[in-house]
């Protein structure tokens, strides 16, 4: 691909043609020591025909450091973009060329979409290159975005999941599980990276729709790029499914008419806990208290609307900040407002025994909590969320929430026989053991290849149980801290 790639540029810049004459491993050498701009950039290019890919680079990028603002600096990431096409790397080759299309210097523009033309009709241009290119490039000319459409093969499932940045590591096993649903259902796959940003998110959903329609869109994985990403959905393609593997925040699948959340949410959490604490501990009233964090706001709320909502009554409710550890001030009010209920009830105040909500992500919270209730003599029955299903909860409270109940996204079951499937498929493909969000990944492409959203499917980790009103899964887990831990629990509790 080298010499076509040169072929038109040779004629751009027709400085020392006795150079570009010269093979090009002796103009290399007739070039070294001179680094005068003129030379500097003919010997990256020189370097480039020659095949040494790792110095082109180096020289082509260096040409722009050291000259920048230069005549030639569109040349320049032409010379960088091929570069990084030749050594397979697609996504920032293919972002220089959309910067070069668009930018000021017309000639390089011609030469960048033609080189992405090329790259397009060759072949050997990755599909997820070809669905960026719009993103990338807003303003693609048609005879462009004709030729990356027709290159895109119809009826493809596109996965939105972080390839890079802060969650590449979560991302990549979300996609390496869908990678293999897909595989095995002998459908077209392709993954694209997800930016952080929101509006960047929305951008790159309304890009691929310009190139493509996808089967289903599988993620994006994170609830505030998921939100963007479902309202554009919801604008351009509303009967296209979108299927989130991880997305928690309460009201995501509403914003389009074909999404589906198949994690747990905040809310559903908050719901699981208040329909054990009314009807399963056949508590009239609840104390709750949980941390100023984006999780504990989420789930308390889904807890205050439910218990309220089944005739349950909220009797006290406090937030506290994260990280705190001494919540002897918030006990002490908590059994105050228990006392006075009782009181008014006229019984028997000796045998408190209130059940108490806490949403809280910290080990240490729930040590804190467990410790300085039972030193003033409280018997709480404790109910927490997914943020106390860790073995470091179990390591840090050492038993002191001895029946504690804990509602939460996952009760792993190593005996189920999807899981055990999954298990084995995955260690076929990979050289570890999966996790909850390769599993995750694996069900989203199921349930996006089938003809209708079940109500109930059997995921590879957990049994997902769909509500068709929220198209989000209820199948929420309960838990109990027996003797250090964690057991299946069941309505009614003791």
């Amino acid at each position: 691909m080298i010499l076509p790639l040169l072929a038109a540029f040779a004629t751009a810049a027709s400085e020392v043609p006795d150079l570009r004459a010269l093979p090009p491993e002796q103009a290399v050498e007739r070039l070294a020591g001179d680094s005068s701009e003129g030379s500097a950039f003919l010997r990256a290019e020189a370097l480039l025909r020659a095949g040494r890919l790792p110095e082109a680079l180096e020289a082509a990028q260096g040409f722009q450091s050291v000259f920048a603002g230069s005549q030639l600096e569109a040349r320049a990431l032409l010379l960088e973009s091929w570069t990084l096409l030749l050594e397979g790397e697609q996504a920032r080759g293919c972002q220089i060329l959309s910067e070069v299309a668009a930018g000021t210097d017309s000639g390089a523009a011609l030469q960048a979409r033609a080189t992405l033309r090329d790259w397009i009709r060759s072949g050997h241009l990755d599909t997820s290159a070809i669905l960026e290119l719009p993103y990338l490039w807003p303003g693609i000319d048609d005879t462009t975005l004709r030729a990356a459409s027709a290159a895109v093969a119809p009826g493809e499932l596109v996965a939105m999941l972080p390839l890079t940045g802060s969650y590449a590591q979560i991302g990549r096993r979300v996609a390496e599980g869908a990678r293999l649903a897909a595989l095995d259902a002998k459908a077209g796959f392709v993954v694209v990276d997800e930016p952080a940003d929101p509006i960047q998110a929305a951008l790159l959903v309304r890009g691929i729709l310009r190139v493509s329609r996808p089967r289903a869109l599988v993620g994006p994985l994170l609830s505030n790029t998921a939100t963007a990403a479902a309202l554009e959905m919801a604008r351009s393609a509303p009967g296209i499914p979108m299927v989130l593997p991880a997305a928690t925040s309460p009201g995501v699948a509403s914003l389009d008419p074909s999404a589906w959340q198949i994690n747990i949410t905040t809310r559903e959490q908050g719901v699981a806990a208040a329909d054990l604490a009314r009807n399963c501990l056949q508590s009239p009233e609840a104390f709750q208290l949980w941390p100023k964090t984006e999780f504990g706001e989420a789930v308390s709320d889904g807890f205050r609307r439910e218990f309220s909502r089944t005739g349950g009554h909220v009797a006290w409710q406090r937030s506290y900040q994260a990280g705190n550890t001494d919540f002897r001030p918030l006990l002490e009010s908590l059994r105050q407002t228990a006392l006075d209920l009782e009181r008014r009830r006229g019984h028997d105040t000796a045998n408190l025994s209130p059940v108490v909500f806490v949403p809280s992500e910290s080990p240490s919270e729930a040590l804190a909590l467990g410790a300085q209730a039972s030193q003033m003599g409280m018997k709480i029955r404790w109910i927490g969320a997914s943020g106390w299903h860790s073995r470091q909860f179990l390591l840090e409270t050492s038993g002191r929430l001895d029946g504690a109940y804990i509602v939460t996204d996952n009760i792993p079951d190593d005996s189920r026989p999807a899981w055990k499937a999954f298990v084995q498929r995955w260690r076929a493909s990979e050289n570890d053991a999966p996790d909850r969000l390769a599993g995750l990944g694996w069900d989203a492409v199921e349930i996006a290849l089938q003809p209708m959203v079940p109500s109930l499917h059997e995921g590879a980790q957990a049994e997902l149980r769909m509500d068709f009103h929220a198209r989000v899964n209820t199948a929420v887990g309960l838990l109990r801290v027996d003797r250090g831990a964690f057991v299946p629990a069941n309505c009614p509790g003791p």
